[in-house]
């Protein structure tokens, strides 16, 4: 008995280490749930995606430029796209497949009202 509460501790500590990813900080994104969307995201002024659902990845190109790559389950020559840039005077342009990201994934800008490129946290979705 006095061998088995020794080595507890010792047990415990391994198994918290081994539970905590090293580089934790670039953890899975949470999931969307929507059933009406085949796929969408939210992504970071930083290219970092927070939540999603058959979005595979984001790369942050250039400013105010992103690369959002979907799913392959997702159709998206059949799709419509739809970005929003949340609390923002700001405007977005997206393009679907595209020499910049290309195949399946929608190449998203953002940029100011003068018109140059910003970095800027947005939503995409794909119905």
């Amino acid at each position: 008995m006095i061998r088995f509460l020794s080595v507890l501790p010792v047990a415990g500590a391994v198994t918290a280490a081994l539970a905590v990813p090293a580089g934790a900080a670039a953890a899975d994104p949470r999931p969307i749930t929507s059933p009406y969307v085949q796929a969408a995201a939210d992504v970071t002024a930083s290219g970092v995606l927070q939540r999603a659902k058959n979005i595979d990845w984001v790369r942050h190109v250039n400013t105010g430029r992103y690369c959002v790559n979907v799913s392959e389950e997702v159709n998206l020559a059949f799709s419509v796209v739809h970005v929003e840039l949340p609390n923002s005077n700001r405007r977005s342009f997206s393009t679907t497949p595209n020499a910049l990201c290309g195949p399946d994934t929608v190449t998203v800008y953002t940029y100011d009202l003068n018109g140059a490129y910003v970095d800027n946290a947005f939503t995409v979705a794909v119905f």
